[in-house]
This record gives C-alpha cells, sequence and structure tokens, in this order.
C-alpha cells in the first residue's frame, strides 16, 4: 500500500493536471468554439470551477469545508466527464475536446491517436476520488474520533 505522503502528492499533482487542462481548454475557447454550452455557460468553465474547489478543499484546513468544497467540485466535474464520455460514445466522436488540439467539431475523429478529453477526465477523477477517500478523508475521520 502507498504511505500518505506519496498519495497526497499524486492527489495534489491529479487535481493540478485537472486544473490546468479545463484551464487551457477555457482559454481556447475563449478564442474559438472549444467547448459544448449548458445554457449560456462553456462546460470547460464549470469543470475549471470543479477543479478549483477541490484545489480549494485542499488547502483549507477546516475539516468540514474541505469535505463540502471536494464533493462540489469533484461531483461536479466528474458528471460532466461522466455525462460528455457517454456522450462521446453514442455520438461516435465529436462532443469532448481531444488530445489531438481539437475542438469539439470533429474532436475524436481529427486525428489517430487523439483521446476525448471527457475520457482522459473521467479516469483522473475515479483515482482523484480513490487518493482522497485514502488519505484527507481517512485523516479527517481519524480526527473525528
Amino acid at each position: 500500500m502507498m504511505n500518505s505522503t506519496t498519495a497526497r502528492i499524486i492527489l495534489w499533482a491529479l487535481v493540478l493536471v485537472g486544473f490546468f487542462g479545463a484551464a487551457k481548454i477555457s482559454y481556447t475557447n475563449l478564442t474559438g468554439n472549444a467547448c459544448p454550452y449548458i445554457g449560456f455557460i462553456p462546460v470547460c468553465y464549470l469543470v475549471l470551477a470543479g477543479y478549483g474547489l477541490m484545489i480549494l478543499s485542499l488547502l483549507i484546513p477546516h475539516i468540514g469545508c474541505k469535505h463540502y468544497f471536494f464533493c462540489a467540485g469533484w461531483g461536479t466535474a466528474f458528471l460532466i466527464a461522466l455525462v460528455g464520455s457517454v456522450a462521446e460514445i453514442a455520438a461516435g466522436g465529436g462532443v469532448c475536446p481531444s488530445t489531438g488540439g481539437e475542438g469539439i467539431r470533429g474532436a475524436s475523429s481529427a486525428s489517430i491517436g487523439s483521446v476525448p478529453m471527457c475520457f482522459i477526465s473521467l479516469a483522473m477523477l475515479i483515482v482523484i476520488l480513490v487518493l482522497f477517500l485514502l488519505g484527507p478523508y481517512k485523516r479527517a475521520c481519524e480526527l473525528q474520533k
């Protein structure tokens, strides 16, 4: 089993990778059409806010707030990644921005080897949840006893 310091470092790394990935796509969305919209809000902005809340949860010392911020951020990002992944599979591509650098118009089919970012985000979010439960959440529960 991995020690808590290693888990914490990996947790931080994944949350920061997610945050900066969402920030990059959000910036790209300002100059083009990289993200689908929910109403009038680009989805990538919501994902960025979700990862931002997860970062806040790792910085906040208050145990109760830590969990609320993490759950709100993780839940938002996870729901978007899950819905995006299902839509990407159902539509046969072109729903999520991809690693090939293209926006949502033909994203998955743009280049061979290109991976939809919603798949990557979904996988990272599952690992982030496990690391959070084994690290900060477990420590907070032990402190409550």
